[in-house]
Parts: structure tokens; C-alpha cells; sequence
């Protein structure tokens, strides 16, 4: 997320998130780093989440290192970036509702993945 961004994880947020917080590190990116080319340079894929035309989430292949990509619930992600997503993902609905919003579609993305990495004991 870009280091200017007002996003950030309040209090509340935090405490909503149960110890999820402590374990997944949230990145500010600096103005003028190339993002995607540094979680490539680490062996991540970029996967971008969109609400239709995308491969279903349960269909596609998830790798083991592979960074999520969410876009705000109004605007979505940017063109840009999703011309440099590896993939792009989409949770399939009963077509009720557009979307789901941001809370739901990452706890579903997330699940899914751990579902097929399962932690090592």
C-alpha cells in the first residue's frame, strides 16, 4: 500500500483482527518503488481480486507465495496494476449482490489458500 495512504490498521482494527495483525505484515511502499517488481524479485505472483471475468478463486492455480491484491470496495484497483497481475480472481456468487465486500473477499481468498498450503506441524 502506498506510504501515503490513509489506510491504515486502527485500534479497533487490530483488536478485530485477533492476532492476525502481529502475523501478516501489512508494506507501505514509498512513491516511486515499483512494488511489483520487488514482491517479483522475491517470488511472489500478483494475483488481483475482481468481482467478475476473473478466474474462479476454487479453479485456479494458487501458488505458494502469491500476493493478494483487494481494491477499495467504491474504486476497485487501479488499471494499471491489474495490467501487472498475474492473475485475476474471482469469487463466484449467485449474482445477488455485486461483490462481496473487502472483509469477506479476503477472508475467503485467505481460506482458500491455507486450504491448499496447509501449515506444517
Amino acid at each position: 500500500m502506498p506510504a501515503t495512504s490513509t489506510l491504515t490498521l486502527s485500534g479497533a482494527a487490530v483488536r478485530v483482527a485477533e492476532g492476525g495483525a502481529e502475523a501478516v505484515p501489512l508494506v507501505h511502499a514509498e512513491p516511486g518503488e515499483d512494488a511489483v517488481a520487488a514482491l517479483r524479485g522475491a517470488g511472489f505472483a500478483l494475483a488481483a481480486t475482481v468481482p467478475r471475468a476473473g478466474v474462479s478463486l476454487f479453479d485456479a492455480e494458487l501458488p505458494p507465495r502469491i500476493a493478494l491484491v483487494f481494491g477499495a470496495e467504491e474504486t476497485g484497483i487501479g488499471e494499471a496494476l491489474l495490467a501487472a497481475a498475474d492473475l485475476r480472481l474471482t469469487i463466484p456468487g449467485t449474482g445477488a449482490v455485486e461483490s462481496l465486500n473487502i472483509a469477506a473477499s479476503a477472508a475467503v481468498c485467505f481460506a482458500e489458500w491455507r486450504r491448499r498450503h496447509p501449515l506444517r506441524a
